[in-house]
C-alpha cells in the first residue's frame, strides 16, 4: 500500500513539475518589474554580498523604490548562480517552492485525514490554475504558502514528538521575511492551532515555551524594522486605513447632505467606510465571480476567461463543505474552516484586495482540501449508480476544464497579457548591451516603465560597479542636451556617463547624432511611426509585441553606419 501511495505521489509531483517548467521562459510572456528586481538583487548578493543599494546581507532588501522582505530573493540565488540572469534563473525558485508545497499539502492532509485524501489534495493542487500561475513567475506568495503548510504540519507533528514544535516555530517565524501578508495571517493561523490543541500544548509546556522563545527571537529583527518604518512601507501605501480615496469619500458624503454635522458624521465616517470596504473585499474573495468565473482582473494574477479554480470544482467544494460541517472531528473541522475564513482577512485590509489573487492566495489549501473531501466522498460511494453518473459527469467536465486551461495558458494567454508582463524590455536592453560600444551616449526612455533595473538585469551590469557608479535616480533637467533624467556610468569605462534614463524634452530629430543611441517608446516618444522617415534619423531596430505592435524604436543619427 505504501509503495502504491508513493508511486501516485511521484506521478503527481512529476505532472506538477512538467506543467510548471514547460515553456517557462515564454509563458508568462516576459519578466515583469518585480521579477527583474528579484533576479538582479540575487545576482548582486551573489557577486558582492550586497543588495542593489549596497547593504550587506540585509534583513530588508532595498530596491530602487521600496524595501522588500528578503527570503524569496535569497532563495533565488542558487538558481541565478546556475542558470544566470534570465527567465529560468528567476522563475525556477517559484517552481521549486510550488512543487515543495504540493508535497507539503500531501503530508499535512494525510496527517489530518488519510492517505487517499492526502493524494487527492496533492493532485488537485498540482493542476490548480491558481497555484500554477503563482508557481511559474517570481511571486513570493508561493514560498509563503509552502512555509505555512509545512509550519502547520510540523506543529501537528510536534504535539506527538515535541522537537517538531521547534521546527514549526522556525518556519512560522520566518514567514514575515517572505511576504508581508504573513504578518496578518500567520498570527491568526497560530491562534487557531493553539486554541484547537490547547490541551495537548498544556501537557508539553516546556517544549511549547521553548518554541515560543525561538519564534520571538526570529521575529524580533522584523519587528524592529517595522518600528523603524521600513517593513511597513508597502502596507501603508495599500492599506484601507491610509487610503486617501476613502477619506475623500467620507468628506463628499458628508458635504452632499443638509443634515446637522453631528448627524452627517454619525452616518458617514471613516470607521464606517473602512468597515464597508473591508466587508466588501472579504465577501468578494468567496464570490463565484472570483473563484469560478473571472478570477483576478489583473492579467499578471490570472489568465482570464476562467476563475481561480475550475468550474467543475464547484460541486466538489460544496460537497466538501457539507461533509466537514457534519463531521464529528471538531479539531479538524475547526482548522480547515478556520483557515478558510481567516485567509481573506489580509487582502480585505487593502483597498484593492477584493479580487486580489496574490493576497488571497492563502485561501487555496483550505479550498483544495474541501474539494478533495468532496471527491473522496464520491469515490467512497462509487458503487451507487447515482454517484457513478455524477463521477462520469465530473470527470468529463474536469478533462474539458483542464484541456481548456492548458490551451488558454500556453497559447492564448501570452498573446493577450504581454502588456501586463512588460514585454519588450529584454529585446531592447539586450540590443543596447550588444551595440553600446558603437555609441558615446545611450538615451533610454524611462516613462513607459522604469528602465534602469531592466537594463541592469538584461545587460548583467556588474553590481560592484553599480554600487560605485550609481548616484541616484532623481530626474534632473537637461542632464544631457535635450534630455531630462538621471545617468549611469559605462561599466567598462567609469570616466564618463554613458547611459541616460528619462525622457526627451524636445523634438528628438535634432537632438541625436550618429554617436547617440535612443531607445524610444512607441507609446510616449514616437506615437506616429511615419515620423521615423525624417532624414536626420536612422531606425536601427523595432521591438514588436507578440501580436505585432511596436513597443520600442531604437534609433540613431542618420550618419551612423
Amino acid at each position: 500500500m505504501l509503495k502504491k501511495s508513493l508511486l501516485w505521489l511521484l506521478i503527481i509531483l512529476v505532472l506538477a513539475s512538467l506543467i510548471r517548467v514547460y515553456k517557462l521562459d515564454k509563458v508568462p510572456a516576459s519578466l515583469f518589474g518585480d521579477e527583474v528586481d528579484v533576479g538582479y538583487q540575487a545576482y548582486s548578493l551573489l557577486k558582492t554580498g550586497q543588495d542593489l543599494q549596497g547593504n550587506s546581507w540585509p534583513i530588508l532588501i532595498h530596491s530602487l523604490s521600496e524595501y522588500r522582505v528578503p527570503l524569496f530573493i535569497y532563495s533565488d540565488m542558487p538558481f541565478v548562480a546556475i542558470f544566470g540572469l534570465n527567465e529560468w534563473g528567476v522563475r525556477l525558485a517559484a517552481v521549486f517552492w510550488g512543487i515543495l508545497g504540493i508535497l507539503g499539502v500531501y503530508l499535512l492532509v494525510r496527517k489530518l485525514f488519510n492517505e487517499r485524501i492526502g493524494l487527492l489534495t496533492a493532485g488537485f493542487l498540482a493542476i490548480s490554475p491558481w497555484h500554477i500561475q503563482y508557481s511559474r513567475a517570481g511571486f513570493e506568495a508561493t514560498m509563503l504558502l509552502t512555509f505555512l503548510i509545512f509550519a502547520t504540519y510540523f506543529f501537528l507533528r510536534g504535539l506527538e514528538k515535541k522537537y517538531f514544535l521547534i521546527v514549526s516555530a522556525i518556519l512560522f517565524g520566518l514567514t514575515p521575511y517572505i511576504y508581508s501578508t504573513a504578518v496578518v495571517f500567520m498570527p491568526l493561523l497560530i491562534g487557531l492551532l493553539i486554541f484547537n490543541n490547547r490541551q495537548s500544548i498544556r501537557r508539553s509546556s516546556k517544549s511549547s515555551l521553548l518554541a515560543v522563545v525561538v519564534f520571538v527571537l526570529i521575529f524580533i529583527p522584523y519587528s524592529l524594522q517595522t518600528i523603524s518604518g521600513s517593513a511597513g512601507g508597502r502596507f501603508n501605501l495599500i492599506s484601507i486605513f491610509a487610503n486617501k480615496d476613502l477619506q475623500e469619500k467620507v468628506t463628499l458624503l458628508q458635504q452632499r447632505e443638509q443634515f446637522p454635522l453631528e448627524m452627517q458624521r454619525f452616518f458617514h465616517n471613516k470607521p464606517t467606510v473602512i468597515l464597508q470596504n473591508f466587508s466588501m473585499n472579504y465577501l468578494r474573495a468567496f464570490s463565484p465571480e472570483f473563484l469560478f468565473l473571472q478570477g483576478d482582473p489583473n492579467f499578471r494574477h490570472s489568465i482570464h476567461e476562467m476563475g481561480e479554480m475550475y468550474f467543475y470544482e464547484i460541486i466538489l467544494l460544496l460537497l466538501g463543505v457539507w461533509i466537514i460541517l457534519k463531521s464529528n472531528t471538531n479539531r479538524i473541522k475547526f482548522l480547515v474552516l478556520g483557515w478558510l475564513l481567516v485567509s481573506p482577512i489580509p487582502a480585505s485590509l487593502t483597498y484593492d484586495g477584493g479580487f486580489h489573487a496574490t493576497r488571497d492566495f492563502l485561501m487555496l489549501p483550505a479550498l483544495i482540501i474541501l474539494v478533495s473531501l468532496g471527491a473522496n466522498f464520491i469515490w467512497e460511494n462509487i458503487k451507487d449508480k447515482n454517484f457513478k453518473y455524477l463521477a462520469v459527469i465530473l470527470i468529463t467536465l474536469a478533462v474539458f476544464n483542464f484541456t481548456f486551461y492548458l490551451h488558454r495558458n500556453f497559447i492564448d494567454y501570452p498573446l493577450e497579457s504581454w502588456r501586463a508582463w512588460h514585454f519588450g524590455f529584454k529585446e531592447a536592453m539586450q540590443y543596447v548591451d550588444k551595440n553600446s560600444l558603437s555609441f558615446d551616449k545611450v538615451l533610454i526612455n524611462n516613462t513607459y516603465e522604469p528602465s534602469l533595473i531592466r537594463f541592469l538585469f538584461w545587460s548583467e551590469y556588474d553590481p560592484d560597479k553599480f554600487h560605485k557608479n550609481f548616484k541616484g535616480d532623481k530626474p534632473q533637467e537637461n542632464i544631457t542636451d535635450g534630455f531630462n533624467g538621471f545617468s549611469l556610468e559605462d561599466e567598462r569605462d567609469s570616466s564618463s556617463n554613458k547611459y541616460y534614463f528619462g525622457k526627451i524634452n524636445g523634438p528628438y530629430e535634432g537632438l541625436i547624432n550618429d554617436k547617440t543611441l535612443f531607445v524610444a517608446s512607441a507609446l510616449n516618444d514616437i506615437t506616429n511611426p511615419d515620423t521615423l522617415n525624417d532624414k536626420r534619423v536612422k531606425l536601427l531596430e523595432t521591438i514588436y509585441s507578440p501580436t505585432g505592435e511596436a513597443i520600442f524604436y531604437l534609433i540613431t543619427g542618420a550618419g551612423s553606419e
